[in-house]
């Protein structure tokens, strides 16, 4: 008898332990921030992310007034409506993005959100949120390996943005990325965390490289989209400063709609 109570005492006490847990990571909230120019399909980013778990995100959503109506609208958004730099669209997104994180971690503390990630519009998480929530607090600053979507076409506007036929996994050295390899980052809400870049966060602690949680990348969705962003990229850029071979084709065949569908086939169709 005196056996059976202390097995049931201990089954009791296991129970609520991981009740505790459950519960501590539920309150764990993570919200993502993002500099957007014309997303498209929105409404469906907005959902990925929200069954996925996430909380709220702050967004900074430039030269898209049809747009701000909508996003002004979610209850769980937090907009910054702005211009982008016409000048040097390259690098300047990138000076944008650092300090619209930083401006995001500040909102971040008020509204006790525990975690921030940045990607982008044409980017979307994958994976457990609980491995972010049940991260050690010798951990501050943590990353995700990228992934890179291939077509089985050219994919056009009336193409949903986050389909694809498989994914290239950029952490590979023979992955044949057209763009990005070193993944995209996130970090715990606190004084001394910050934005490192358009990729990373920068803390006082450890830095870790999660298992599961990944980002999918569909760069630019659509023919259409490539089209726009390459030749926004063409003002200002310097070409020696871009280190990938697909972006400077993409920006030097200019309006050639034949040359950029066969550099969009060569790189991104398989």
């Amino acid at each position: 008898m005196e056996i059976f109570i202390i097995l049931l005492l201990l089954f009791l006490l296991l129970l609520l332990r991981n009740k505790k847990k459950s519960s501590f990571s539920k309150d764990q909230r993570i919200a993502i921030i993002s500099v957007m120019y014309k997303p498209k399909n929105i409404e469906s980013w907005l959902k990925i992310h929200r069954d996925l778990g996430i909380s709220h995100f702050y967004i900074r959503l430039e030269d898209t007034p049809d747009l701000v109506n909508f996003l002004s609208s979610q209850p769980d958004v937090t907009l910054e409506v702005g211009t982008s730099n016409a000048s040097n669209q390259y690098n300047s997104i990138m000076d944008r993005q650092l300090k619209m994180a930083n401006d995001a971690l500040i909102l971040c503390k008020e509204s006790g959100i525990s975690f921030l990630i940045q990607i982008d519009c044409d980017e979307i998480l994958e994976g457990d949120l609980n491995e972010i929530r049940n991260l050690p607090e010798s951990v501050d600053t943590f990353w995700m390996q990228n992934f890179e979507a291939v077509y089985a076409s050219i994919p056009t506007s009336e193409d949903n943005c986050f389909e694809a036929k498989y994914f290239k996994d950029c952490g590979k050295s023979d992955s044949g990325c057209v763009s990005y390899i070193n993944g995209k980052g996130g970090c715990r809400v606190t004084n001394n965390t910050e934005s490192d870049g358009c990729h990373r966060f920068k803390g006082k602690k450890k830095e870790v490289k999660l298992k599961n949680m990944i980002v999918k990348h569909f760069e630019s969705c659509d023919f259409e989209q490539y089209i726009k962003k390459y030749q926004r990229y063409q003002k200002g850029v310097v070409l020696k400063d871009i280190p990938f071979p697909y972006y400077r084709e993409s920006i030097l065949a200019k309006d050639d709609t034949s040359k950029l569908k066969d550099i969009f086939t060569k790189y991104r169709v398989g």
